[in-house]
């Protein structure tokens, strides 16, 4: 008696979803599982039994597939939870240093701008002073200048003046001995015609100016007398005649 053999291959397959949600996180996990046998079956009844095992196995693997996927998204979920937790940490410590950093730099900025303001009012300080002194340098030199011009034209009015006054004696002179030749001749004329008469003439002149600057201490007076006298005498009378 000779047995049947019989080939069969059978493919099975399943898929199970889950997903997990925690915060603004989701996850979802998707597991499948495909399975496929190939039996030699001697005959009808093993081929059943084998399907009814089969048919056991694979529930049993949904069941394992199920029960991971869940522990997987509820791991997956702590994990996500524990990340969320540490980043919240992690910007509150950023958030913390960044401040107190930031109070630093605002510390050193302003110890440095004061400084800085401190350097610049003594710079500031200096300049000004070197201003100062230059205006009063150059304000003692605009008053030299005018002194000394001042003093160019008190000096120029002198000489002019002295000239003015030279000349003035000049012609005072100049007239003196006009009228000293006209007093000598009317005296000889008088002499000629009174023989016994006596006559003295006395002409006597004086010029006198004082001229005076702006020079502190300075002044200048000219003065000049000149007199001159004609005498003539005789027994009979005598005469005198002055003149200033």
């Amino acid at each position: 008696m000779s047995a049947t053999i019989q080939t069969a291959t059978a493919t099975t397959g399943s898929a199970t979803a889950h997903t997990a949600v925690a915060e603004n996180v989701s996850v979802r996990s998707v597991v499948s599982t495909e399975s496929q046998s190939q039996v030699s079956m001697e005959n009808t009844q093993k081929m059943a039994a084998l399907l009814g095992r089969l048919g056991t196995t694979h529930q049993q693997v949904d069941e394992y597939a199920r029960r991971r996927t869940e522990q997987i998204s509820e791991e997956v979920a702590a994990a996500i939870s524990r990340i969320v937790a540490d980043t919240s940490i992690q910007q509150q410590t950023l958030l913390a240093d960044a401040n107190v950093r930031s109070a630093a730099i605002e510390e050193e900025y302003k110890h440095k701008l004061q400084q800085y303001v401190e350097e610049l009012d003594v710079v500031k300080a200096q300049n000004l002073s070197t201003l100062e002194k230059d205006l009063n340098l150059r304000q003692e030199m605009i008053l030299e200048d005018a002194r000394k011009r001042i003093d160019a034209l008190n000096e120029e009015a002198n000489r002019l003046k002295l000239g003015v006054l030279r000349e003035a004696q000049a012609q005072a002179n100049a007239q003196v001995e006009v009228i000293t030749d006209q007093v000598a001749a009317l005296s000889a004329e008088d002499a000629s015609r009174l023989l016994t008469s006596t006559a003295t003439t006395v002409i006597t002149t004086e010029a006198k100016a004082t001229g005076a600057t702006h020079v502190e201490g300075a002044s200048v007076v000219v003065g000049k007398t000149a007199e001159t006298v004609h005498a003539s005498s005789s027994h009979s009378s005598s005469s005198s005649t002055t003149k200033h």
